[in-house]
């Protein structure tokens, strides 16, 4: 048997789906986002890397925005940011789920890790031979 990451929930109201790129709120039925491209890498980053810990700016630039071929800004982060944030808070997410912070290597993000449970798909391992 193999565990496969298929989301997570995020505190009591809100699913993250990631094979369909979903926001949905598990208390208000129907009430979903579907993230496209740019704000998928970013939640997905910040979910892996941000969990506790602060993600600088630079980090986040590279890995969502250069390595995929786009131009990076500060401006480009913080206006998905934003974005991401309205979203979140519409589906019930605390409005300090994301923190943006200033450490020792400059100005980062934050995830509130003891809201995020990851959810798994159970798969049977295949032998092909």
């Amino acid at each position: 048997m193999e565990r496969v990451l298929a989301g997570y929930y995020i505190g009591r109201d809100i699913r993250f789906e990631l094979e369909h790129r979903k926001l949905s709120s598990i208390t208000f039925k129907g009430q979903e986002y579907i993230l496209r491209d740019t704000m998928m890498r970013l939640f997905v980053y910040l979910l892996k890397n941000a969990n506790g810990k602060i993600v600088c700016n630079e980090d986040i630039l590279f890995h969502v925005w250069d390595q995929h071929g786009l131009k990076s800004s500060s401006q480009r982060l913080w206006q998905v940011m934003q974005q991401l944030k309205i979203k979140l808070i519409a589906l019930g997410a605390p409005h300090d789920f994301i923190m943006r912070v200033e450490g020792f290597n400059g100005k980062g993000y934050t995830l509130k890790s003891e809201l995020i449970r990851p959810y798994y798909f159970i798969c049977e391992k295949t032998n092909k031979e």
